[in-house]
């Protein structure tokens, strides 16, 4: 007789994943909403098209956003063997912020030139990169606990400085976004363009991780 399978051994990370996806799939698909339900009135389709350029880039941040949590979040999982219940716990909350994201691309869109437009986008980023990145802290924390018979959530083969560029690379782009929370209360056009800031500040803060010695 053939021994059954043990399913705790995968802990579920196939179904996590697949939830994942889905949650990103929603969330990415609900930011062309605004876009969608757009009016036009008659003789003046121009000009409504010409209007909907703010939030039709609102629309273009986010969806490259969200599309980078996905990839972040995809190569993440390629590496965790398994899932306790607190990195499910810490996983749904990424995804909460994941899922509200369109709102506030919504408001921006909007009211671009709005200070708590622009406070509220900014603060979204920051939290939804924050959750993302303790959700790969703790899977990676677990190895050096290999040590005290603790079993580990990333594969074996897993290189710690794979684990630290990530982590650098997470936290680079948030504080990106982090000027912006100060510059809004000067100029929101100002405070928009920094948000440019998070693609050196990622390259910048993966380089000097990379330097690091293990």
């Amino acid at each position: 007789m053939s021994a059954e399978p043990d399913h705790r051994s995968t802990s579920g990370v196939e179904r996590v994943v697949a939830f994942s996806d889905g949650v990103f799939a929603i969330a990415i698909t609900l930011l062309v909403l605004p876009l969608a339900q757009a009016r036009f009135r008659e003789g003046h389709v121009e000009e409504d098209l010409l209007n909907l350029l703010p939030e039709f880039g609102a629309f273009a941040l986010s969806f490259a956003v969200i599309g980078r949590f996905w990839r972040v979040h995809h190569r993440g999982f390629l590496r965790i063997a398994r899932a306790d219940g607190t990195l499910l716990t810490l996983n749904l909350v990424f995804l909460f912020w994941v899922a509200v994201l369109p709102f506030p691309t919504a408001v921006l869109g909007q009211h671009g030139d709005s200070v708590a437009a622009v406070l509220l986008y900014a603060l979204s980023i920051i939290l939804t990169g924050l959750s993302s990145s303790c959700v790969w802290w703790y899977a990676a924390r677990g190895r050096p606990r290999l040590r005290q018979g603790a079993e580990a959530l990333t594969h074996p083969d897993t290189d710690p400085r794979e684990i630290r560029t990530a982590l650098a690379r997470g936290l680079g782009a948030v504080s990106g976004f982090v000027p912006s929370l100060g510059l809004a209360f000067l100029s929101t056009t100002v405070a928009e363009f920094s948000w440019l800031l998070a693609v050196p500040l990622t390259v910048l803060a993966a380089r000097l991780a990379g330097r690091r010695r293990d």
